[in-house]
């Protein structure tokens, strides 16, 4: 039973940090960026020439002027290698998501609200010896939230969780049988079903996607999170957090 448990929360484990589905907002690891200690070389300047640097910057990040009354920034966001995740002022404590991507995709403009609360620092989560730039422009206008979009991932955040705790309350604390954890994947896929068939965002394809991959693992006890997927989970990550409405995802067991 032990080795068997070892097995499934390397699954687990492996497919959680893939879909880099954080909790409430909180600011995760770029995929396949690793972390790292080491003092990053970073300049910061004033907008219009926004801030560059090589590596990482850790939290809280580097200094990033605001422009007075502004209401939301569009950052036009470069890199040279690898996967990066990028975060304005305390995703955690403003309710909003750092935003990710991949530095080969090219330039990508990545934006945020700006509120009386929104703290004058950028945070960079980059490989070691990546170098980048952000550049911001400023807007009196307020962040565009696609409401389809934030409406999708509010009803989806649920479903993820129930699989998720489906297969923690079975793999990793004991507190469900294979009967429980079955009847559990049956009825979040139920919704999950429901969720695609009414979806009216883009995200509906992704939700698409995934109802015949999560069928596929209802055998599976215990494994239904799983790196198949990855992709459409990796996809609706991306727009919920874009759309600054991120997933919120609600542990059950473990305390």
């Amino acid at each position: 039973m032990n080795d068997g448990r070892g097995i499934h929360r390397g699954m687990l484990i492996g497919a959680l940090v893939a879909a880099s589905v954080v909790l409430a907002g909180c600011a995760g690891q770029a995929m396949g960026a690793p972390a790292s200690t080491a003092t990053p070389t970073v300049s910061a300047t004033s907008s219009p020439d926004g801030v560059s640097g090589t590596g990482p910057t850790g939290f809280p990040g580097v200094d990033f002027p605001l422009e007075a009354g502004a209401r939301s920034v569009s950052v036009e966001f470069a890199c040279s290698s690898g996967a990066y995740s990028v975060e304005l002022s305390d995703s955690m404590m403003l309710g909003q998501a750092p935003v990710s991507g991949e530095c080969a995709a090219g330039t990508a403009t990545l934006t945020w609200p700006i509120t009386e609360r929104t703290t004058e620092t950028l945070s960079v989560t980059v490989a070691e010896g990546v170098d980048w730039t952000a550049v911001p422009t400023f807007s009196d206008e307020s962040f565009a939230t696609d409401a389809t979009i934030a409406a999708d991932c509010e009803q989806f955040g649920p479903i993820y969780s129930a699989f998720m705790n489906a297969d923690q309350g079975y793999t990793f604390y004991g507190e469900l049988d294979a009967d429980h954890w079955a009847a559990r994947v049956d009825e979040a896929s139920a919704e999950l079903g429901s969720l695609a068939g009414s979806a009216q965002s883009e995200l509906r394809e992704s939700f698409e996607r995934l109802v015949p991959l999560v069928s596929a693992r209802a055998d599976q006890v215990g494994q239904v999170m799983h790196p198949d997927l990855d992709g459409p989970l990796s996809a609706i990550n991306a727009a919920c957090n874009a759309n600054q409405t991120p997933l919120i995802v609600q542990g059950e067991f473990g305390g």
